[in-house]
This record gives C-alpha cells, sequence and structure tokens, in this order.
C-alpha cells in the first residue's frame, strides 16, 4: 500500500510534467522548457496537497469549533505554501525521484498505468469533493453565510 502510494504522488508529478510537453516553453528556450515542466509537475503536486490540508483544517475547527488563530495572518499562509511547494520540489527535483519516475513512466505496463492515471483521477476527483464539501460545511459552522429561509 505504501509503494503505491509512492507511486501515486510520483505519478502526479509526472502528469504535471507531461501535461503541454509538446511545444510552449520548449519551442522558444529548451532549458527555459524543462524549468517550466518540473515548476508544472511540482505544482500540480502542491495543489492536491494544499487543498487536503485546507479541508483537513476546516473540518479540524469545526470540530474543535473555534478558528485557529494562525488562519488570519497572511504571511503564516504563504509561508506554509512555499514550505509544501520547496519540500515537495526537494524531494521530486532535488533529490531526482520524481525526475527519475517522469522517464520510467512510459515503460511501466499498461495496466499499472492505467491504475495509477485512474488513481489520480479518483484523487482529484475526492480532493474537488473534499474542498467543496469543507467550505461548504465550514461556512454553515461559523454562520459565514446565513440559512436561507425566511
Amino acid at each position: 500500500m505504501i509503494q503505491f502510494l509512492k507511486e501515486l504522488y510520483l505519478t502526479v508529478f509526472a502528469l504535471g510534467y507531461k501535461s503541454g510537453i509538446a511545444g510552449g516553453w520548449q519551442r522558444m528556450n529548451r532549458r527555459f522548457g524543462i524549468i517550466m515542466d518540473i515548476g508544472k509537475g511540482v505544482l500540480l503536486v502542491w495543489l492536491i496537497e494544499f487543498f487536503i490540508l485546507k479541508g483537513i483544517e476546516s473540518y479540524i475547527e469545526i470540530r474543535i469549533g473555534t478558528r485557529f488563530s494562525f488562519d488570519s495572518s497572511l504571511w503564516a499562509k504563504i509561508a506554509i505554501s512555499f514550505a509544501i511547494y520547496y519540500v515537495n520540489y526537494y524531494v521530486l527535483v532535488t533529490r531526482g525521484h520524481g525526475i527519475k519516475f517522469e522517464s520510467e513512466f512510459n515503460n511501466l505496463k499498461k495496466t499499472r498505468k492505467v491504475l495509477l492515471v485512474v488513481s489520480f483521477v479518483v484523487l482529484l476527483l475526492a480532493t474537488i469533493a473534499l474542498t467543496v464539501c469543507s467550505v461548504s460545511d465550514y461556512q454553515h459552522s461559523f454562520h459565514i453565510i446565513p440559512k436561507s429561509g425566511f
């Protein structure tokens, strides 16, 4: 199970890396295009992790019944966002795990590749559902949006 989650994490990077690879920045400058592709891969991983963590944070605040004190600080949000991005960048690019998996991704067995891509789609849909539900529950829990009715 741990191996599958690791491969799913690396698949998210590989799919982000490969998205739009047939043109764009590559035509202008090859080196800059590779940097942009790496950035897209890390950004996709970061987005999924960010929205999952925001959903979890919302449900913890609902359960506790109070908002976290650091939630109001814009600088804390920015710092945490950069920290998550650069941790992923370190693991995937600097350590080379994501780059290595991306080059091996095309050589995976077709069934394994299909399983990983379908798992990515399920993860993406689950992340969207978690985000939408947590925002709605959070707003109703803290009375940000008044309940409809007369």
